[in-house]
Parts: structure tokens; C-alpha cells; sequence
């Protein structure tokens, strides 16, 4: 049995223009939320994922560097996710969360070895659990707190998740559809 899932990608405008063609740049490291892959804001804890994007791609787009936007035109993609049911992690319920649980039981000091000093370790522990073969995953998602333009300007840091969202580790496997939906000039 599979699932499909309507997730939501914000980025900029030529990115856009790329993705849709079928050129998905996934996300890698594991300060990432739930592993390597392209990221997608789902109906979850919010209803409103398609705004989340936007917003993700207004923040996206501010470098503290040069005190600017890097890109000024930004564009939301929608996408159908689909997966089959047995290769999706789902950390938006307890059985999901038993099995991030399990992994980092099973094999704590090997990644406590890797770790070193991240943080983040949802992500090494998915992206440990795909490089040992233990978990066989295509899609993760998770209910997660991310700050926007908004939250990193007044350094607002809750716990309280503000969204779900999803990771598809093989766009070219899971991703169908993917059109831009919005543009707009930041």
C-alpha cells in the first residue's frame, strides 16, 4: 500500500525553474532536519504548508553577510510525494518515534563516536541508520519548530513545533507534478 502526500517546496525563482524541469538538489548533512533529502512543508500541525514554503523561502533568502537578499523573486513548488507505506518514517506518530528511538539504542556509541558536536540529531541518526542498511526509508516526516524571517529577526526560539515536514531522500523515485504555484517579488 502507498501513500501520497501534497508538500510544498519554497525556494528561488530560477531554482524553481530547475526543479520543475526535474533537476532536485537534495539537502544534505545531518544538521537536517530528518536526513539527506529534499525538504517539503505538509498539512500537519499547520494547514497552511504552502505559506510555510514562501515564508522558508523569504528567510532563505536574507545573508547576514552582505546585509541583503540574495535573491528578491521566489517561487513555491508543489509536488505529490508518494511512497509505499513500509518506506516511509513517520515521526508524527509513536511508532515512528519508537524507531528513531530503537536505532539510537541499538547503536549509541557508534554514533556518539560520529557525532562530535552537533546538535541536531535527528538528522545523523536517520542518515547513520541509512548508511548502516538498518533503516530502508525513501520518505521522513517529522512535526518540527523552524524559524522564519520573523523568528530569526526577533530571535524568537519556542520548542513548540510549527509545522510538519518531509523529507524525500530520491526525488527522481517519489516526486510527481512538481509546478510552481507562486512567484513573487520579496
Amino acid at each position: 500500500m502507498s501513500s501520497s502526500i501534497i508538500g510544498f517546496h519554497g525556494t528561488s525563482f530560477d531554482s524553481a525553474k530547475s526543479i520543475v524541469k526535474g533537476d532536485f538538489e537534495i539537502s544534505k548533512g545531518n544538521a537536517e532536519w530528518i536526513g539527506d533529502g529534499a525538504y517539503f512543508f505538509i498539512e500537519g500541525i499547520s494547514k497552511v504548508p504552502n505559506e510555510q514554503a514562501e515564508q522558508w523561502a523569504i528567510a532563505q533568502a536574507w545573508d547576514n553577510k552582505i546585509n541583503d537578499y540574495k535573491y528578491k523573486d521566489i517561487s513555491v513548488i508543489k509536488s505529490e510525494i508518494t511512497v509505499e507505506d513500509d518506506r516511509l518514517l513517520d515521526l508524527t506518530t509513536s511508532d515512528g518515534v519508537e524507531i528513531l528511538l530503537y536505532i539510537l539504542e541499538q547503536h549509541e556509541k557508534k554514533i556518539l563516536r560520529i557525532r562530535k558536536s552537533l546538535s541536531y540529531l535527528d538528522g545523523l541518526i536517520i542518515n547513520f541508520a541509512r548508511g548502516e542498511g538498518l533503516l530502508d526509508i525513501d520518505v521522513a516526516k517529522g512535526n518540527f519548530y523552524i524559524k522564519f524571517a520573523k523568528e530569526r529577526v526577533y530571535k524568537i526560539d519556542l520548542r513548540t513545533a510549527n509545522c510538519t515536514i518531509c523529507s524525500v531522500f530520491n526525488p527522481k523515485k517519489n516526486l510527481q507534478n512538481n509546478t510552481i504555484i507562486s512567484n513573487k517579488k520579496i
